[in-house]
């Protein structure tokens, strides 16, 4: 499936919201240290590449061992399901610190 090329959409906020936060990815390699952890963008099915990063709402919460793994710096088996959980919790506490926000949300 093709998506559209559209210019990504960019959040300071969003990316912000990684300082201190646990991992979210937590690979086999994670280090589990807070104070590396920053908002990595998710570069797949045509969505960023190697120059461009995609939309800032495509990322998560990872430590600097598992950005390595998952941007392939480093060689470290990692699954599908742990980048969707990933996703998943991050969009969570995006949503939890108000910074994404759902149109008639209560």
């Amino acid at each position: 499936m093709m998506f559209p090329k559209n210019k990504p959409k960019r959040s300071l906020a969003v990316r912000n919201s990684a300082k201190g936060e646990k991992c979210a990815l937590m690979f086999d390699c994670c280090n589990g240290d807070p104070e590396t952890t920053i908002y990595a963008h998710l570069r797949f099915f045509n969505h960023g590449g190697v120059s461009s990063k995609p939309h800032d709402i495509l990322g998560v919460y990872a430590c600097s061992s598992c950005h390595d793994a998952l941007d392939g710096r480093t060689r470290v088996n990692w699954e599908w399901d742990a980048v969707l959980r990933a996703l998943m919790s991050t969009l969570v506490s995006l949503s939890h610190k108000g910074i994404v926000k759902m149109r008639g949300e209560k």
